[in-house]
């Protein structure tokens, strides 16, 4: 964080910022907490998203097309899930589980020349769908604390770091595109319109807990993607 004097009107600039967004705080926080395991506070939450915002707060500067809440979401979000990182809330067998399924379905897109559908990629594994959707409810959190989808490039960073958000922004929003249409649709409204999931249920006409199968799937699908491409780009 930049080191900044605040006088005394600064710092109450600073306080009645924090009061005016601290509800948009509360909202990501519980947007994440609501796809992590229970023994995961909210109240945590919201005290490193608080640390997000005043972190925005600091940092921002005006720009074309940047908004100071399109910013400060993202760093709130950022605050988090570093916090969620740092406590490893995700079991090992977990993350193996969400792995094989990353591979599969990267493999089969491949093959296919077009994304898997569910049932595809269980029968692959071997196993019935009702597993597969069990895997992915189990993975949710892993995908919310491994994931984040860049739409605001911290220019305050340093060049190197920068310019690797730059290319993962563009990396992403290149594979986007091939992910399916309703998958495509929930990661827009519910990272870009800010929908929480039983929002974006109600919107697509679905339940909740079918809302989080899509959402893991398409981050289990753009990870894959990434990742082979990763893969691939590497010298032999």
């Amino acid at each position: 964080m930049r080191a900044r004097g605040y006088g005394r009107s600064d710092t109450l600039g600073v306080e009645a910022q924090l009061k005016q967004h601290a509800p948009m705080v509360r909202r990501i926080a519980m947007q994440v907490a609501s796809r992590l395991p229970r023994n995961v506070m909210l109240d945590d939450l919201i005290q490193e998203g608080m640390m997000g915002l005043l972190d925005a707060i600091n940092r921002y500067e005006p720009k074309p097309g940047a908004t100071f809440e399109t910013y400060a979401k993202a760093r709130i979000r950022g605050a988090i899930y570093d916090s969620l990182r740092e406590e490893d809330v995700i079991p090992r067998h977990v993350r193996d589980k969400l792995t094989q399924v990353e591979r599969t379905a990267e493999e089969l897109r491949q093959v296919l020349g077009r994304p898997p559908e569910d049932n595809e990629i269980a029968s692959h594994l071997g196993m019935s769908i009702d597993d597969y959707f069990a895997i992915l409810d189990s993975a949710m959190s892993i995908t919310v604390v491994d994931d984040e989808l860049p739409d605001v490039i911290d220019e305050s960073a340093d060049q190197t770091k920068a310019l690797q958000q730059k290319q993962l922004a563009g990396r992403i929003e290149t594979k986007l595109k091939e992910l399916p249409e309703r998958e495509r649709l929930v990661l827009a409204l519910h990272y870009q319109q800010d929908l929480s999931f039983r929002e974006v249920a109600y919107v697509m006409e679905l339940t909740p807990g079918r809302i989080s199968q899509l959402h893991t799937q398409a981050l289990v699908r753009l990870r894959g993607m990434l990742a082979k491409e990763q893969e691939e780009s590497k010298p032999d």
